[in-house]
């Protein structure tokens, strides 16, 4: 039902775009009752997830994508965010960092480290970030407290 699916996945993202996140969910449920192999709409399920602060279940759907065939920065992204945010420290070091999100998945990929007491590992992060350029007080910040844990 190829039909039914793409009607409920395009409710689902006018319903999102009008910031009404609960309906755009409802509708992305329905969408994958017809289609459950649906990249896409994993994805946006994913999307509206983070946005209702819901990082676990966030995360599912955006490994679900990911299995399905949906291999975009932004996903990446999207499912280190998630696996950051619900505590899934280990994941976040298995994924590689984008071009396209570079820095921000770094910074993550940093956070994760420090939070498994990886302080080595964040150091070697946070020096590829300085060796491309980048600078900033967050960073900044970051190397201080690495410097004081790696004493």
């Amino acid at each position: 039902m190829q039909n039914k699916s793409a009607y409920y996945l395009n409710l689902g993202n006018k319903y999102l775009n009008l910031n009404n996140v609960d309906l755009a969910i409802k509708n992305y449920l329905l969408a994958l009752e017809e289609d459950p192999e649906n990249f896409l709409i994993y994805h946006n399920l994913g999307v509206s997830y983070l946005i209702k602060n819901e990082p676990k279940l966030a995360f599912e759907n955006f490994k679900k994508s990911i299995e399905n065939g949906f291999k975009t920065v932004e996903t990446y992204y999207y499912y280190l965010k998630a696996a950051f945010d619900c505590g899934n420290y280990e994941e976040c070091l298995r994924v590689k960092a984008n071009e396209n999100f570079f820095i921000d998945m770094n910074l993550i990929k940093i956070k994760a480290a420090m939070k498994l007491n990886k302080y080595n590992l964040a150091l070697e992060i946070l020096e590829q970030l300085k060796m491309n350029g980048f600078s900033s007080q967050e960073l900044n910040l970051m190397e201080k407290i690495i410097n004081l844990r790696n004493i």
